[in-house]
């Protein structure tokens, strides 16, 4: 499933990718990044479906975006995936707001493929926190690129990482994963 929707991009930007950056380029890049990203976009919106929609919009803004290199591209993708994943967290905000004066009642499933313990663990982290984790261990971007990628000072990565590590660390010791060693 994953492979015949990373062709879907792929057909739908031909034309703009060449204006930009050329057809190999882009395929290329994609073919580097979009595994990462979509990581990324599972563990932050607990939906493999919202981060293959997520997926697909980032990349395809990045096409209509201006004509940027390779570094500045991935740190584009990623904000923009993170902003867009923000404004669907919004707007399901609003949703579910709405359907509670309406009397709706909804039900999300949601599927992680983490352990149990380590499911209920990342989802006591708050949505930055998730972030700066995946951003600077899974993803291994540098302090400044975690600071454009989630719109914030590159002076206040630091801090951020070492505190969403603290807590994630206080968090499997209450599950009683034992001492974690850095």
């Amino acid at each position: 499933m994953f492979a015949e929707e990373q062709a879907q991009p792929l057909a739908m930007a031909e034309s703009k990718a060449e204006a930009h950056i050329g057809q190999a380029e882009f395929e290329a890049f994609y073919l580097r990044t979009s595994k990462q990203l979509h990581g990324y976009l599972c563990r932050l919106s607990r939906d493999p479906a919202t981060a293959d929609e997520l997926l697909q919009e980032a990349y395809i803004r990045m096409i209509n975006a201006r004509s940027i290199d390779e570094l500045q591209r991935k740190a584009y993708l990623y904000k923009t995936a993170t902003n867009l994943l923000r404004d669907r967290w919004r707007r399901q905000k609003r949703e579910r707001e709405w359907s509670a004066v309406n009397d709706f009642d909804e039900q999300v499933h949601q599927n992680l493929s983490l352990s149990i313990d380590m499911q209920s663990v990342f989802e006591k982290l708050g949505a930055q926190e998730r972030a700066i984790l995946w951003l600077a261990h899974v993803e291994e971007l540098s302090h400044k690129e975690i600071a454009e990628v989630l719109g914030v000072k590159e002076q206040s990565v630091r801090v951020m990482v070492f505190r969403a590590r603290e807590k994630a660390k206080n968090l499997l010791k209450r599950a009683g994963l034992g001492a974690v060693d850095e």
